[in-house]
């Protein structure tokens, strides 16, 4: 059984940022926001799992610059390289070290067409459905028993 985690070897573990320099194997992400992939250049925060993270690995966490995590994952101490300890003051209340944007492409742009239709058709049936209720149900009190 291993022992826990003395308050120095936390604080160690969780004050470093590193640099992907390969993306992870599917397998290996936990989270990983819609329209958005690791990338090589990406930066992560440090955020060890408890009790420990596995032999020869590292998990970390992807923030966007409004500290939105966009994805969690494990990668190989050979795919990241340590850029530094974790920054204690943020200029503009922004992240110094995001995950960078995704690239625009056609099935990011399909995503989001297809969700703007859909939440707009979704709106338009339920108004439909409440008007024929509406008008049923007001007949129907209407007329009386």
């Amino acid at each position: 059984m291993e022992e826990p985690h003395s308050p120095e070897e936390a604080e160690a573990a969780w004050n470093k940022i590193f640099e992907v320099l390969r993306p992870p194997p599917r397998e290996r992400i936990q989270l990983l926001r819609p329209g958005h992939e690791i990338q090589v250049a990406d930066f992560a925060w440090a955020s060890p799992m408890v009790p420990r993270d596995k032999e020869g690995m590292v998990h970390l966490t992807g923030y966007d610059e409004n500290m939105l995590n966009i994805w969690y994952a494990d990668l190989g101490l050979s795919e990241v390289r340590y850029v530094g300890a974790k920054p204690t003051t943020y200029p503009n209340g922004k992240n110094p070290f995001p995950v960078r944007a995704p690239t625009i492409s056609a099935t990011l742009l399909l995503g989001r067409l297809k969700l703007a239709f859909t939440s707009r058709w979704l709106w338009w049936k339920t108004r439909h459905i409440r008007r024929q209720n509406l008008l049923k149900y007001a007949q129907a009190t209407k007329e009386g028993p």
